[in-house]
């Protein structure tokens, strides 16, 4: 899906995106020595925040779920960053957000140094309580790096946080789900598969995290739905084939260990939901 980018911040959409938990402690504190002058600021964080980030709730969940559609209840809020201080400006930078997966918001990034030992200002604003505010910031434990939203209280006090792990180095045009659609992709299809379709016929299909397909008679490429926002026959995981094109199929689809089924698609009497056809293709993945 394609995100505008608006200006104007969605509140009740980032309202619902907490953690509900202390900012963690970082077992490595790194932060470069400078004069936090705004270059100085750049250098030391453009390493570190720099990317595609996704909500680490997210990452988690579907890892254990593998069902975008049952994980889409930790995407809520601001669900995806884009940081590329490339484009920054004399103090600042905007930050891009997929809100809920599903429509595109933005805050500013200040070059000013936060709470945290690495945190910056920003200007995404809490409308519950209009004294509190939020920082962005990065936090490095066991080798890895993660971002981390922080929301204060007026007493600057850090009441929640959110955490998220970088999925891409760079953005790909201005879809602002696409760190989304990517990591969904790594997580739960990319791979090798030994295809058996329902005439018993097998062959090798192979899909990788761009979304590419090969070794598929008929299919160049695939998606796997994320956004279920709108309604109606959004509620179960749907897998096309050829998205956007004349020859565009649509399945349902479960994994279950190392099978990806891919169902035809049913629907309700009424019209309103989505139902399991007949399996229409097994993919067993190849060790």
């Amino acid at each position: 899906m394609k995100y505008r980018w608006l200006l104007v911040v969605i509140a009740t959409a980032f309202i619902s995106c907490k953690s509900k938990t202390k900012a963690p402690v970082s077992d490595t504190v790194l932060r470069v020595k400078n004069t936090n002058t705004i270059s100085g600021l750049v250098q030391q964080f453009k390493p570190f925040i720099q990317g595609i980030w996704v909500t680490s709730d997210y990452i988690t969940d579907l890892s254990r779920t593998k069902s975008p559609y049952i994980s889409s209840k930790k995407l809520a809020g601001a669900a995806a960053l884009e940081i590329n201080l490339d484009s920054a400006e004399k103090d600042s930078t905007v930050v891009g957000v997929s809100l809920n997966n599903h429509e595109g918001a933005s805050f500013t990034l200040f070059f000013k140094p936060g709470h945290q030992p690495n945190s910056l200002k920003t200007n995404w604003p809490d409308y519950e309580v209009n004294s509190n505010f939020y920082e962005l910031g990065y936090q490095i434990a066991g080798g890895d790096t993660t971002l981390l939203l922080y929301h204060y209280n007026k007493n600057n006090q850090v009441i929640d946080s959110v955490k998220y792990i970088r999925v891409l180095a760079k953005q790909k045009d201005n879809d602002l789900g696409y760190g989304i659609t990517y990591i969904t992709n790594k997580l739960l299809i990319s791979g090798n598969y030994e295809l058996t379709d329902t005439n018993g016929t097998t062959s090798n299909i192979s899909f990788n995290n761009e979304g590419k397909v090969s070794g598929f008679t008929g299919y160049e490429t695939y998606y796997v739905n994320t956004d279920f926002e709108a309604g109606p026959q959004n509620d179960l995981d749907q897998f096309s084939f050829n998205i956007y094109t004349k020859q565009q199929k649509d399945y349902l689809f479960k994994i279950k260990g190392d099978t990806l089924n891919i169902y035809n698609i049913d629907f309700s009497a009424d019209s309103v939901h989505l139902k399991w056809g007949e399996l229409k293709y097994k993919l067993v993945r190849r060790k």
